[in-house]
């Protein structure tokens, strides 16, 4: 479980250094919204009390009971705005942590559950059918835009942060995410001209402790030397950091 360890996360900054714009809360269920008559009243106060208890969950960085209330709540009321939304921004506050979380800290207190990509494409999802239902709302382009940037797919962040623009041309969170990204990307390129990427823990294997040899990155994101990786799950077909269930063998699994 991640709830006892999202207080350690700046809730503003990816494992980049990138900072997230419009995440910080979500939106209340509102009583006026009732429906208008597509939810029997009482389905639609179970709604309701689903969604205030995600809130609950989400403003104490519980974002995994959160998404649950907020899956329950859209089982029951598909589409729904302002559960997808808010389901959307909880599934980036977890990618966010786990991008975040150094790999030292892996080893020390290993997690459970979904990689930061899965994370990402699972509110990357929600945003979309948000944007579907709501093209004029300027969060819906935002969380698609912050999906984005999560999964490293910059130009297409951009674009919908453009978009957003578009429809609300003064929007300070579209507006600072634009500016973020531009410096973020201009970094990139210039690292990437100069050619003085900078050596950092990501190239160091966490078993062996050296630098990676013929590296494998397993699909919750974490990477090892190939031998350390396969003589760990000697002792299991988990994860040596994250405890990630591993359906992979050395024949099957390619060095990166």
């Amino acid at each position: 479980m991640y709830c006892t360890v999202f207080s350690q996360m700046s809730a503003e900054t990816t494992a980049s250094g990138f900072p997230l714009v419009g995440i910080d809360d979500v939106d209340d269920y509102i009583w006026a919204n009732e429906g208008e008559g597509s939810l029997p009243w009482d389905r639609y106060t179970h709604v309701f009390d689903l969604v205030q208890k995600g809130n609950r969950a989400f403003r104490e960085s519980n974002f995994e009971e959160a998404i649950s209330n907020y899956s329950r709540a859209n089982n029951i009321k598909p589409g729904d705005p302002i559960v997808l939304g808010n389901r959307s921004s909880a599934y980036i506050r977890i990618s966010q942590f786990l991008k975040h979380r150094p790999p030292s800290a892996s080893e020390y207190r290993p997690l459970n559950g979904l990689d930061p990509t899965t994370h990402a494409e699972l509110a990357l999802k929600d945003a979309e059918k948000l944007l579907n239902l709501q093209s004029n709302s300027m969060k819906s382009h935002l969380l698609k835009a912050n999906a984005l940037i999560l999964l490293e797919r910059y130009d297409m962040a951009r674009d919908a942060i453009l978009s957003g623009l578009q429809v609300d041309p003064f929007s300070n969170p579209l507006q600072a995410s634009l500016q973020n990204l531009e410096r973020t990307t201009a970094s990139l390129i210039g690292r990437r001209i100069h050619g003085t990427p900078e050596r950092t823990d990501d190239f160091d294997c966490t078993l062996c402790l050296k630098l990676l040899y013929e590296p494998i990155t397993t699909p919750c994101g974490h990477s090892f030397c190939r031998s350390c990786l396969f003589q760990s799950m000697d002792r299991g077909n988990k994860c040596p950091l994250c405890r990630a269930v591993l359906f992979i063998t050395p024949r099957t699994c390619a060095v990166r």
